[in-house]
């Protein structure tokens, strides 16, 4: 029997020699994460309210690419660990917990039990132009607007000096024949792109981009949008990106602009608009850098904002980050208020922000910690708009301020393939969290992860 094995592998691993000379080229590139979390008072700043959260969770991706001739196929897997809370009546995975229950209960002894397709693309590189047709990663600019995975059809290509992309990611498909509140134009959603981009020796660059957002499905946007039959806006946006010497700066504005066409009524306009600056100085093994950022937020009118921040857009620790979840999806930015699409983040109920960090790193801190960075960083923030709450004939605005965090970062390389990250934040929250009237309590949120990292 022993021989039999040794035959049948010995004969497999010729088979699948054979295969790659005369059929794809395959390769195999992983990253294996595992995070212990701490937070507490991240839901409203209160004490009082039983919000500790105190877990672990883990995560492995596997990315797989397969090559033969001008096409590539990519296929990127996520094995999740994500089990019912039995202790919820419902079992509903909206109370989902990272690991395993133990000692005879639900999910005793399970493995990871969610796989989800992150990417599945094909490229084809037709040397004039490459198409990429399928799930895949879009970023625009520094994140702001757009940084996720995404069903679409790409193509890119060279336009003179400058290399361009033309998209059609579709956001909602459906082969419905008519609208579901009537018409011919079917209920699907899609974002078209479009951006170009400059670069001189990956010292300069400047970036140009532009979306088309339409919306024929009423569902898809939150209220008030949510009640009209068709929504589109566009988005435009100016990037630019610069090192002279030990100074690295960069900055992005965006501006939004749509409408919402009700079924039964008047249509509401949309606007909005994003702003980064930044500006780092690098000498030696010190770092030192400012960020400013700001979002607009609903004003107390008839329009309605809308603007984003991709979930995947870090701001600090706390503020503006959506890091708790496994993995951030979708946007930040609000309707009004309500999220937009299927993700979230802290959007500061739609307020927008008006943020300063300023930081200061250093690598290789001790002769022992080759490979290593700490980093230290201050942020200073507001919402964009005061909040306010309708009492009657009467409107109850609230303060501005939300705070300032305090951050301490560290990551350790242990080797060329495995990291280990220790990230804390302390917010001392301002009287936005207090409420209108400021009758909140305003207690101090803080959070710390670490994590191990393996990539391959």
């Amino acid at each position: 029997m022993k021989k039999l094995w040794v035959m049948a592998l010995g004969s497999a691993a010729l088979l699948l020699q054979t295969a790659s000379l005369y059929a794809a080229e395959i390769k195999f590139e992983g990253d294996f994460r595992v995070r212990g979390i701490y937070t507490n008072n991240l839901s409203d700043a209160n004490k009082s309210t039983p919000d500790e959260q105190a877990f672990a969770d883990g995560r492995f991706r596997l990315k797989t690419t397969a090559t033969a001739g001008i096409t590539s196929g990519v296929v990127v897997l996520d094995f999740t660990s994500a089990f019912p809370d039995p202790t919820v009546p419902s079992g509903a995975c909206g109370t989902c917990t990272t690991g395993n229950y133990r000692f005879g209960t639900a999910n005793f002894g399970g493995s990871y039990n969610i796989v989800g397709v992150r990417e599945a693309h094909l490229d084809l590189d037709l040397h004039f132009a490459r198409l990429v047709l399928g799930r895949q990663a879009i970023k625009l600019g520094h994140s702001l607007i757009l940084d996720d995975t995404v069903d679409a059809i790409v193509a890119k290509f060279m336009v003179g000096p400058a290399h361009a992309m033309l998209a059609d990611a579709k956001l909602f498909e459906s082969n419905g024949l008519a609208h579901p509140t009537g018409g011919a134009t079917g209920s699907d959603t899609d974002l078209y792109i479009a951006k170009i981009g400059f670069s001189h020796e990956d010292m300069h660059n400047l970036g140009i981009f532009a979306t088309y957002f339409n919306d024929r499905n009423p569902t898809f946007l939150p209220a008030p949008a949510g009640t009209s039959d068709k929504t589109t806006f566009w988005t435009v946006g100016v990037t630019a990106d610069g090192r002279f010497g030990p100074i690295n700066l960069g900055a992005e504005l965006d501006y939004l602009s749509g409408t919402a066409d009700v079924t039964a009524g008047t249509s509401t306009d949309l606007r909005g608009w994003n702003a980064l600056v930044n500006a780092g100085l690098k000498v030696a093994m010190v770092d030192v850098g400012v960020t400013g950022l700001y979002t607009s937020g609903q004003k107390n009118e008839n329009k309605i904002n809308v603007n984003g921040i991709s979930g995947d857009f870090v701001l600090a620790n706390i503020l503006v980050n959506d890091n708790v979840n496994s993995d951030r999806e979708g946007q930040c930015a609000s309707i009004g208020g309500a999220r937009f699409g299927s993700g979230g983040a802290s959007c500061v109920g739609g307020l927008g922000i008006l943020a300063v960090k300023v930081s200061g790193a250093i690598d290789g801190l001790l002769p022992m910690w080759k490979g290593s960075r700490s980093e230290i960083a201050a942020i200073w923030a507001q919402t964009a708009e005061e909040q306010f709450v309708t009492v009657g004939p009467t409107t109850v605005t609230g303060k501005k301020d939300l705070g300032i965090e305090v951050d301490l970062n560290h990551r350790q390389k242990l080797d060329d393939n495995v990291a280990v990250n220790v990230n804390l934040g302390y917010l001392f929250v301002g009287d936005f969290f207090k409420g209108p009237g400021g009758a909140g309590p305003g207690d101090e949120m803080y959070k710390g992860i670490i994590s191990v990292n393996y990539m391959f």
